[in-house]
């Protein structure tokens, strides 16, 4: 019987067989197999056995079935295109080694994202052993993602990648990429003139590039683009409308931020008196650069939202009083500054070290309560003051509701006087506790998924709200009460209120535990930080992300707003602190003198000097006026011109730092033996 001629294609492939060593793996040997059987069915005899022959094949050895063959010769298919996209990702490397200076910087920022991609295409195909060898050969070239690498190369499976908490991600989401239009077009014309259809094709289902006009970015903008687990933040997000501002009409906001009103007012009228010129010392006063710089009397913050945005509930004539006596308190505050050193001071547990998991203080820092790992939720009294709870309801009936004194008739101050109250109710441990702004409610959330709350009035649990399915990490007051946020494991943070047991908002969008959460001032606004190494800030409004800010290389441990709202402080575990500029998203400045974790942040009462507690035992006094006033700067800040002060605990890791309304610094840790 005549035999038929082979395809060009199975002649090609036989071509390529029949030049293999003799010590060739046993996927090579089922592509032989794979080749005769196919030889075979098809009768090509002559071919059949000119293969066996070159490849020294006996006619008594078995070939595949039919599907098995279907099946190797897939497979090979398959690593040929794997092998050709590892070639052509070698070419990009040494193009983007070579390529101008300015351009070289944004050109790089796609190295690792295809790397990524191409080790979990060979993973996912069975190519393991091609897989590692391709990640041995080109680590060395991802800069600045050496522990991101280090994790990669423990996913071997498809089962491997789904249960990774950071790759998993990348197989559906884009990895964000931000390049000006020069460095872009500089990209694509060498995939396409080169033929680079693979990555080309990766590029296009992995990766957002984003293209802007401008001149190439920076190397300090540069080390923030090259961080996150998913690349930056797309321009889109950081453009929305921001209502960052502070109203100044607020009583309460006003008690605040503005605590000088009644000193320019005294000022004003004894200039109004026939007084002389201003001293030297009142124009330099009057010169002097701060942070609310942009917060003059008597004018609005353009940036404030309109009224009623987020509706709150009216003040109580309570409120309005005390409102008057902070004002009065604030404006006799202490000033820091370079010649003007922080007074520290610091409480310590112990024996608490794996007991206590979180402390906070109220906002004037007469009460302090702490997260227990034992399910319990502490409260002691930092003043006088002790802690009473309300009298029975049999008791008030009796009052008379008109007294001047109602308030403190209310109060059994015989049989509840306590300098401390222990709060029982989680099952299991506590991880975060929250105090609301007039000290009567406390906030706790922890292992069993749900956050409490309790009253400091009746000393009792108030209400336990249920919505996460995971443990609660972090939980947080707006700063004007009745709004709550809490989250967790679960990657959501959720929004609630006093006068509802549902979540109001539920937000989406982070791609790691939530480990950090502040309130705006203006209680607009939700930020949080997360371990995917990103922050957002959320619209209380409309539930929409409205900033994607990303820089840190490590987890955000702490965040504080500025007390007019225009920054924001950030710190992660890496001991690195960022300044951020709320109109645009964009980075102001840096703080790097910790070494370890940042894990508390607060500023001084008028804004101009941010104070940070670490896991190092420092607690660091950080001028944020001059790195507001250099922001313009071409020159690198140095450490010595914004770090007014650096103290040491003896041995405490801080776990909570916060500033009286004079000014004092207030700090809480672990003694560690």
């Amino acid at each position: 019987m005549a035999t038929s001629a082979p395809s060009p294609a199975l002649a090609n492939l036989s071509s390529q067989i029949t030049h293999l060593p003799h010590n060739t793996t046993q996927e090579d040997d089922e592509l032989l197999k794979a080749v005769l059987g196919y030889l075979k069915k098809k009768n090509l005899r002559t071919t059949e056995a000119a293969l066996r022959k070159e490849a020294d094949i006996k006619d008594t050895d078995e070939v595949l079935h039919i599907d098995k063959m279907k099946e190797v010769l897939t497979s090979y298919k398959s690593r040929q295109q794997q092998e050709k996209a590892i070639v052509q990702y070698e070419a990009l490397c040494n193009f983007v080694e070579k390529s101008l200076e300015m351009y070289r910087g944004e050109l790089s920022l796609v190295i690792y994202p295809l790397f990524v991609q191409i080790y979990i295409e060979l993973v996912l195909a069975g190519q393991l052993h091609l897989a590692t060898d391709f990640y041995y050969k080109f680590k060395n070239r991802q800069e600045g993602r050496e522990e991101d690498i280090n994790e990669l190369i423990r996913i071997k499976s498809k089962e491997g990648l789904q249960i990774n908490s950071t790759f998993s991600h990348y197989r559906t989401s884009k990895y964000v990429v931000k390049m000006c239009k020069d460095s872009f077009n500089c990209l694509l014309s060498h995939l396409q003139d080169n033929l680079h259809v693979l990555l080309l094709n990766l590029i296009n289902m992995h990766l957002f590039v984003d293209v802007f006009d401008g001149l190439p970015k920076q190397p300090s903008q540069l080390a923030l683009s090259n961080s996150t687990i998913l690349g930056d933040g797309k321009r889109s997000v950081n453009e929305q409308k921001m209502y960052y501002g502070v109203h100044h009409s607020s009583t309460r906001i006003q008690a605040l931020l503005d605590p000088d009103e009644y000193e320019e007012e005294v000022e004003g009228a004894l200039l109004g008196a026939g007084s002389s010129a201003p001293t030297d010392a009142k124009r330099k006063k009057k010169k002097e650069k701060t942070i609310l710089a942009t917060v003059r009397k008597g004018k609005t913050d353009m940036y404030a939202p309109p009224a009623g945005r987020v509706p709150y509930p009216p003040q109580t004539e309570a409120e309005i009083s005390a409102n008057h006596e902070i004002t009065q308190e604030l404006s006799a505050r202490y000033r820091i500054s370079h010649g003007k050193q922080p007074t520290i001071a610091f409480y310590t547990f112990l024996n608490a070290v794996g007991r206590v998991n979180n402390a906070t203080m109220s906002e004037d820092c007469k009460l302090l309560t702490a997260a227990c790992h034992t399910g319990i939720v502490k409260t002691w009294s930092l003043s006088r003051q002790k802690l009473y709870r309300i009298k029975d309801t049999a008791e008030l009936d009796q009052l008379n509701i008109y007294d001047d004194n109602i308030m403190e008739m209310m109060l059994d101050t015989e049989r509840s006087a306590s300098q401390v109250l222990s709060f029982y109710g989680h099952m299991g441990p506590v991880y975060d506790v929250a105090i609301n702004y007039n000290k009567s409610l406390v906030l706790s959330g922890g292992e069993d998924c749900c956050a409490r709350l309790w009253s400091l009035q009746t000393h009792t649990q108030l209400v336990s709200y249920r919505g996460h399915d995971h443990p609660i990490w972090r939980c947080a007051w707006s700063p004007l009460g009745h709004y709550f946020a809490s989250g967790g494991i679960d990657q959501t943070v959720l929004v609630w209120s006093t006068q509802q047991i549902s979540p109001i908002r539920v937000l989406c969008g982070h791609f790691g535990d939530i480990t950090s959460l502040v309130f705006h001032p203006n209680g607009n606004y939700i930020a949080s930080g997360s371990s995917d190494r990103t922050i957002r800030i959320w619209d209380m409004g409309t539930g929409n992300c409205v900033r994607h800010l990303t820089g840190h290389r490590g987890t955000i441990t702490s965040l504080s707003f500025s007390p007019h709202g225009h920054l924001l402080i950030s710190g992660d575990e890496k001991g690195v602190i960022l300044i951020w500029d709320m109109s645009n998203g964009e980075n102001m400045g840096t703080f790097n003198h910790h070494t370890s974790a940042v894990t508390s942040l607060c500023l001084t009462r008028e804004g101009a000097c941010v104070i940070s507690g670490g896991l190092d035992n420092r607690v660091n006094t950080w001028d944020l006026t001059f790195v507001v006033d250099n922001v313009d700067s071409t020159e690198d800040i140095a450490t010595e011109d914004v770090l007014i002060n650096s103290s040491q605990t003896k041995q405490s890791p801080v776990l909570h730092l916060a500033t009286t309304r004079k000014n004092l610094v207030m700090g809480v840790g672990i003694y560690a033996t």
